[in-house]
């Protein structure tokens, strides 16, 4: 077997039986349902008090300790990944020393 590895049958579950299974059962022609949603979900755009009340919770979260993970859609479409330390003044302060301003924000997950 020079770099060829036999192939395996993948049999797809019709039905689940726990939530647990429900929870984390992935198969590749989910992709398309899960990736329907995001894309839903991010076109909604969320206001100024909403954005505010949805950082405000990520900093008061028992897993917040010094940074936060978040994914920020700006309003002329760019979405990236930030590690947010801080917010003040109408600002998210990153980890890079970069402050975004909140009025760009159209959505935070």
């Amino acid at each position: 077997m020079k770099g060829e590895f036999p192939e395996i049958y993948k049999n797809k579950i019709g039905k689940l039986k726990t939530s647990v299974q429900n929870d984390y059962y992935y198969h590749a022609s989910d992709s398309q349902k899960f990736y329907k949603n995001i894309s839903l979900e991010e076109k909604k755009e969320m206001s100024k008090t909403e954005l505010i009340e949805k950082i405000n919770n990520i900093f008061k979260s028992s897993n917040y300790v010094y940074k936060a993970d978040i994914n920020i859609m700006y309003k002329n479409g760019k979405n990236i990944n930030k590690k947010i330390i801080g917010f003040r003044n109408n600002y998210l302060m990153t980890l890079d020393g970069e402050k975004i301003n909140i009025d760009d924000i159209k959505y935070i997950k």
